[in-house]
């Protein structure tokens, strides 16, 4: 049984880490049918779910985005990076909302399913309120993108929290942690940045 807000914790950096990430469907393909990619990946009781669903491919691609959100939050928490996928552990609980564990840690997420992606976005507290967004871009290379939606995060922070747009930027740290600056001092508003083939998502809280 993993351990939820309500219970105690490891010391954290914060005590309200937010982490997103997107898939876009089409980009992604078919990748998951290559031998052995479930088993690296998913855990049995995650694999049962897959091959149990109507929509095969986009129960993959949400168990998938439910780890990377999760994922971003864990780093960020303890400072750690692993690659070992089956380590995150997700359980539905409907079709937008689920639960991922990493050891005795639990992460809340919320999930938008289209026939185009699969966006989640994952709490430590499932009631905290997150601003997020979505958007397509038109051009896929990596740097545009990357670029074109620090600017749209940097756009929605400057017109919801009132400030100057010129003297906000984003740095990432030595993990690759993007974080917010104003006036080149660290803000204390926690954001998460996501992009995949046509679509790019933005989360900050």
């Amino acid at each position: 049984m993993c351990k939820s807000r309500y219970g105690r914790r490891k010391r954290e950096i914060s005590s309200k880490v937010i982490g997103n990430d997107i898939v876009d469907l089409k980009y992604s393909s078919s990748s998951w049918t290559r031998p052995r990619f479930l088993d690296k990946v998913f855990t049995p009781k995650e694999q049962a779910l897959i091959f149990s669903s109507e929509h095969q491919h986009q129960t993959v691609w949400l168990l998938w985005s439910m780890k990377e959100a999760a994922y971003k939050i864990h780093v960020r928490q303890f400072g750690e990076r692993f690659f070992n996928p089956t380590r995150l552990v997700c359980d539905l609980i409907s079709k937008e909302k689920g639960l991922v564990r990493i050891d005795d840690n639990c992460y809340f997420t919320e999930s938008t399913v289209t026939e185009d992606y699969v966006y989640t976005v994952a709490k430590q507290d499932q009631n905290q309120e997150v601003c997020t967004s979505i958007f397509e871009t038109k051009k896929e290379e990596y740097t545009i993108q990357s670029n074109v939606l620090k600017q749209q995060l940097l756009k929605s922070i400057s017109q919801i929290e009132k400030i100057d747009r010129n003297v906000l930027s984003i740095n990432k740290t030595h993990l690759g942690i993007p974080e917010v600056f104003v006036n080149s001092e660290k803000s204390p508003k926690l954001i998460s940045l996501t992009h995949c083939g046509r679509f790019s998502g933005f989360a900050y809280a």
